[in-house]
């Protein structure tokens, strides 16, 4: 791996050609971590300018993600790479006490949405995808479609609307396109002067792409937010939104400060709706595939949500008491068996495969020394992969989820974290949780899911771990019985 980097940090910056060229590079060899990556504790690699390592060590990751010093700052090569896209948004910040107070706010925002909000809007929408799939007759396309079915949800959950179809197909686009460009390694090679970094993100053509995505946002979900309907017609997170808008809002506000308000509601707007959706869709996706070769994985679930759909087991002699008790376990087994596959999916495929944290001081972990200004990646995809931790680690096997006990792995609680750890943990688990298990208890309760012929996907080893490409899948009715 330290020769590619080597390569990949000469060829950064030269061109946009060559940056592209450098960002592949570095994207193959991070989309292929076996080997050393998931059977060492600590890898440390010298760049030209800083050094970066690599930490499966559980202690040093707790020390780096809990932070309690804030010497392991977010890397701000990353905010520099999402500004384009998020602009001030609080998922891009590297730290302190204004993204603590906005990921209050973030946080607060979305409690507002109840769960069973979430849970009808997903599984009518996934419904909706169903039928329409069905009516082509084609194999789908699993990735992006997705992606537009997991947008609709979180927009239409959160802010009470959604894109167009047009809409939605040209933002997936561009989202893609955007992930492809976007290497943060890529910045940390091509040198550590701010300057220099921010014209590699130029070279990378992330502006355009995003400014285009903004607009489609801010003529879909900020404009609407303009008009003068009262809070209690919003949808919760709009709601929210608004509230913290209006914050120390003046009677006179100059259209300069106006600007910049809408410009920060812009900015959340854009986190909630692309965070919001990345994580399922990418998870789903990868567990679409593994399932597509498992039928029987599907077929175990398909009678579990039957048996929780139409209350099996019932019979006209129980009393009212042995009803509900029977239908409360089918939809207990339904619950538990869709959670193990999701589990599983998110062990193989976390959905942000690297964190990237920054020394503001020397260090030494394992008795190896970083300098400051050091960067040291605690990557969930290796963790829940290594040969330490994990038996069988890069076989998909749901059933780890459904034994009597857990798996040993999690005896330690950093075992495990696709939604990260400390106080940056994803404030969206739970709409993620809830959104996953809807959407898998349609698609599954209802359809066979099949491959086609053709290459398997990669993670894209950029920003997330989404599939590299746009790969299909069969997907048929499921009849009755």
């Amino acid at each position: 791996m330290g020769l590619i980097l080597s390569l990949a940090g000469r060829l950064a910056g030269r061109s946009a050609l060559m940056t592209r060229l450098a960002g592949r590079l570095v994207a193959r060899e991070l989309r292929q971590l076996k080997g050393k990556p998931v059977e060492r504790q600590l890898l440390v690699y010298d760049l030209p300018e800083t050094q970066l390592a690599l930490a499966n060590d559980l202690r040093v990751i707790d020390t780096l993600l809990s932070d309690r010093a804030g010497t392991f700052p977010k890397a701000a090569a990353l905010e520099r790479l999402l500004r384009p896209l998020v602009g001030g948004g609080v998922f891009g910040q590297p730290g302190g006490d204004a993204v603590k107070q906005a990921r209050r706010i973030f946080l607060r925002a979305l409690v507002r949405i109840p769960e069973q909000r979430v849970r009808s809007v997903a599984s009518e929408l996934t419904r909706a995808y169903l039928a329409d799939w069905q009516r082509q007759g084609q194999p789908v396309a699993i990735p992006s479609e997705l992606s537009r079915l997991t947008i609709d949800i979180v927009s239409e959950a959160s802010l009470g609307g959604r894109f167009s179809a047009a809409e939605g197909k040209r933002f997936v686009a561009l989202f893609f396109a955007y992930h492809q460009r976007a290497n943060p390694v890529l910045l940390l090679l091509g040198g550590q002067a701010p300057a220099a970094q921010q014209a590699l993100v130029e070279r990378m053509g992330l502006a355009a792409i995003g400014a285009e995505m903004r607009a489609l946002i801010r003529q879909r979900f900020l404009v609407p937010l303009l008009d003068d309907r009262p809070l209690a017609e919003r949808a919760p997170f709009a709601a929210a939104l608004l509230e913290a808008a209006a914050m120390g809002r003046g009677a006179e506000a100059s259209p300069a400060q106006d600007e910049a308000r809408q410009t920060a509601m812009l900015d959340e707007i854009a986190v909630m709706l692309l965070a919001g959706h990345e994580t399922t869709a990418s998870v789903l996706s990868w567990l679409l595939w593994e399932l597509a070769d498992a039928p029987q994985e599907q077929d175990t679930a398909a009678r579990l949500i039957a048996a929780a759909r139409l209350g099996e087991g019932q019979n006209a002699d129980a009393d009212a008491a042995s009803q509900q008790q029977v239908a409360v376990d089918a939809e207990k087994a339904a619950a538990r068996q869709l959670a193990a596959l999701t589990q599983e999916a998110l062990r193989l495929y976390p959905p942000i495969a690297f964190l990237l944290r920054e020394t503001t001081a020397a260090v030494s972990f394992r008795e190896r020394p970083i300098c400051a200004g050091g960067f040291v990646v605690v990557s969930p995809w290796t963790i829940q992969r290594h040969r330490a931790l994990w038996s069988a680690p890069d076989r998909f096997d749901p059933g780890r989820w459904l034994a009597a006990e857990p798996p040993p792995a999690m005896a330690e609680r950093l075992a495990m974290i696709p939604f990260g750890y400390g106080p940056r943990v994803c404030p969206g688990k739970r709409f993620a949780e809830v959104e996953m298990q809807a959407i898998l208890s349609e698609l599954l309760g209802s359809c066979h899911i099949a491959r086609r012929r053709g290459r398997a996907p990669n993670p894209l080893g950029t920003l997330t771990s989404r599939p590299d490409y746009d790969f299909c899948l069969q997907i048929t009715p499921r009849g009755p019985g």
